[in-house]
């Protein structure tokens, strides 16, 4: 991060247009050092825009992709798509193309990932099914095509997928793993990809005789440490290439799913009707994708999930072991959805667990079970939903407990208003009857702007009027937002800047692609199927980000114990804000490290053992700080991030961070994470957990000594285990 000096005003130096007209009169001054931006594009089509409030996210995504093509980082990411088609596109909109034009009839015709050594080694498997199936000879032929010396291919084994074609599964040595979040890194021993629950049992069947653990992994998007280790075996239910390769197309690749062409562990088959016309039961593989199973049930428009995460690019299984969740106060996590979880055991066995019990513990184990092939949920009949998102004063959207609370420089006309208090009163009002009533239930800020974004919901199960959204043309300016956005954060130019005009930078992207938009109506309605309002965003994958995540328990209120007190929210988002304007009043540099979004919604508790919202009878605000790679590199996160942990963990209750999200490199009450989670955060919940894998150990002929020995790594060595 660069530094600007200026005089001392306070937060006032952070309110929106102020930062804008800074960046506006004082950018040129970093041409000499990186003269690839277009300056003149970046204050013509980003930055006066903005501050006329004449922006809509054609003009704004334009502009930036203006501001930074001529960047070697710009001009490497746009190499890096695969698709020519869609090159042409990018080109076509940047030379001012309507975005609806751009797309046109065609849609976009972009290939998914294909892994080149995936490539190569299937093109090598018609060659070795000629040889006789013996495993000596076979294992001869495989290091005679590959030779032993050859990266990532040395003392390959052989490991068949069990189907009637024959074939091996894919397998590559000492590959290094990377976490999406480039949080953790490791090099595991050998990695495999099986596509069939026999290839899965025989990559176990391997590990057992030669004593390897196992972990999995899909898209890879858990910032902490619950992934593989050195020197172990890995299994991956993505190709290689997907999940180290940005951009990802996958959310912008043409055609439905079909379950009849899909390998063994991506299909997707309906099972009994639970309750009449109402719910029903779902067998998934765990390698289906958030995005496949989306084009499924919107192509069916009879079955959905209740509730989901945002993000497409993720696999049912990854989304289900680390106990995620969507929002409305009504939803509990997905894993409460589950009704049978079938897998392999530590003893190479595949099982079933369908107990309901049991499944308390198995629906969402974190991978300790073994690996799970294939998870049965009970899904909800399609619903329609209609949506009203608002743009609305940062004061009213979530309104603080006191006024004073605003800092100034986020302080709009109402706030010295005669009827200032009858606003914030109404606005209170407005707000708690959507948490507590509305079906899903989710708030944005973008770091210093004036606005909150809110997106709450319901549903209804007429038909009549629904329509695609998003459609083609917003997918394919989400897609090119998400990619937009991990290009410039990648660009030097931008990374010298001050933390606080990335942060508006940011925002200023952010905010313009959300609705309503400019020529839109204030208060815009889209009627459109359930799994589209919760994948509202396509493309998020494509930049990378930073992320604390804590679940607090709501507590009763004083005068009705039997209904939820929403003054704890507001006083958790506000101490947010207000962290974020406090360096500043002190007269310091500006603080920066919060540079992405404030985002939190309301959601139910849980019956999942594990899971952090169990307990929360009234139901858990889940509030997360979202931040820049950058702020990492400044220094600033860290410290941040621990201020927040101590303002939210200071309310009382069991105050729990999400297990897939940063919390190992913090304190809580003073108190390492790890220890903190054993003995404090999931004291009696541990003990119970364990109980119950070793029931169905029981019954399935496995100890937890050997669950230990096959699945686990440090991270639940510490806190299970041990």
């Amino acid at each position: 991060m660069g530094s600007i000096s200026q005089s001392s005003l306070g937060s006032e130096i952070l309110e929106r247009t102020h930062i804008l007209k800074e960046i506006l009169s004082r950018v040129d001054e970093y041409a000499d050092t990186f003269d690839l931006i277009d300056y003149d594009a970046l204050k013509r089509e980003v930055l006066k825009p903005v501050l006329a409030e004449t922006f809509d996210p054609e003009t704004q995504i334009r502009g930036f992709l203006k501001t930074f093509r001529h960047t070697l980082v710009y001009k490497a990411a746009f190499s890096n798509i695969d698709s020519q088609e869609l090159r042409y596109q990018i080109d076509a909109f940047i030379e001012g193309k309507n975005i609806k034009n751009v797309v046109g009839e065609k849609g976009f015709h972009v290939a998914a990932h294909k892994s080149p050594p995936v490539h190569h080694h299937f093109s090598l498997i018609a060659e070795l099914k000629k040889l006789l199936l013996n495993a000596i000879e076979l294992k001869q032929a495989v290091e005679d095509v590959f030779h032993p010396n050859h990266k990532h291919v040395k003392d390959l084994p052989v490991v068949f997928e069990g189907t009637a074609e024959g074939g091996v599964v894919e397998c590559y040595s000492e590959v290094s793993f990377e976490n999406w979040g480039l949080t953790v890194k490791n090099q595991p021993k050998f990695t495999f990809l099986p596509t069939t629950v026999r290839g899965v049992q025989n990559v176990v069947h391997f590990a057992i005789k030669h004593n390897y653990r196992v972990r999995c992994a899909g898209y890879r998007h858990s910032w902490s440490s619950i992934f593989s280790q050195d020197n172990e075996i890995f299994i991956s239910f993505v190709n290689l290439h997907t999940v180290t390769t940005l951009p990802d197309p996958m959310s912008i690749v043409p055609g439905e799913y079909d379950p009849a062409t899909v390998p063994e562990l991506k299909t997707i088959d309906l099972k009994e009707e639970t309750v009449p016309g109402k719910k029903r039961l779902c067998r998934i593989g765990a390698a289906v994708t958030n995005e496949e199973f989306r084009r499924w049930s919107v192509a069916g428009r009879a079955w959905a999930f209740p509730a989901d995460v945002i993000l497409v690019e993720v696999t049912i299984g990854g989304v289900n072991g680390p106990i995620c969740h969507g929002a409305g106060i009504a939803h509990k996590t997905l894993s409460d959805y589950v009704r049978r979880i079938e897998y392999v055991d530590c003893n190479g066995k595949l099982q079933v667990v369908d107990d309901e019990r049991q499944l308390k513990a198995a629906a969402g184990a974190f991978g300790l079970l073994g690996v799970v092939t294939h998870i049965t949920f009970e899904l909800d009949a399609m619903t329609y939903a209609v949506m009203q998102p608002l743009k609305e004063d940062v004061g009213l959207g979530v309104p603080p407990l006191k006024k004073s609370d605003i800092p100034v420089a986020l302080r709009s006309d109402w706030y010295d208003a005669p009827d200032a208090a009858q606003q914030i009163a109404a606005a209170t009002a407005e707000f708690e009857r959507r948490a507590a009533n509305d079906y899903y239930s989710e708030w944005f800020w973008f770091t210093y702007q004036r606005k909150v974004w809110t997106n709450t919901f319901n549903t209804t199960t007429d038909p009549t009027g629904v329509i695609n959204y998003p459609d083609d043309a917003n997918v394919f300016l989400q897609w090119v937002q998400g990619w937009l956005g991990g290009v410039i954060t990648a660009v030097p130019f931008f990374n010298a800047i001050p933390g606080y005009w990335q942060a508006q930078l940011i925002a200023s992207l952010g905010m313009a692609a959300l609705p309503p938009t400019l020529g839109e109506s204030r208060t815009p309605t889209y009627k459109t199927l359930l799994p589209d309002a919760l994948h509202f965003r396509r493309g998020v994958q494509n930049m990378r980000v930073r992320d604390l995540e804590l679940q607090i328990p709501l507590p009763p209120r004083k005068d009705d114990p039997s209904k939820p007190d929403f003054s704890i929210v507001q006083r958790a988002w506000w101490d947010v804000i207000k962290l974020v304007y406090q360096d500043a009043d002190t007269g310091s540099d500006p603080s920066s490290a919060m540079r992405l979004a404030l985002e939190m919604r309301i959601m139910g508790g849980s019956d999942m053992l594990m899971a952090p919202q169990k307990g929360n009878d009234l139901g858990t605000l889940s509030i997360e700080v979202l931040t820049l790679p950058d702020a990492v590199s400044d220094d600033e996160w860290q410290a941040f991030a621990q201020r927040v942990i101590d303002l939210w963990m200071s309310y009382g209750g069991n105050v729990r961070p999400h297990w897939a999200k940063e919390w190992e490199q913090f304190s809580f009450k003073g108190v390492e994470a790890r220890k903190y989670m054993k003995q404090v955060a999931y004291k009696d919940q541990i003990p119970e957990f364990r109980e119950a894998l070793q029931d169905i150990g029981k019954q399935h002929g496995w100890t937890l000594d050997e669950l230990k020995g096959r699945y686990s790594n440090p991270l639940w060595d510490k806190i299970v285990f041990e």
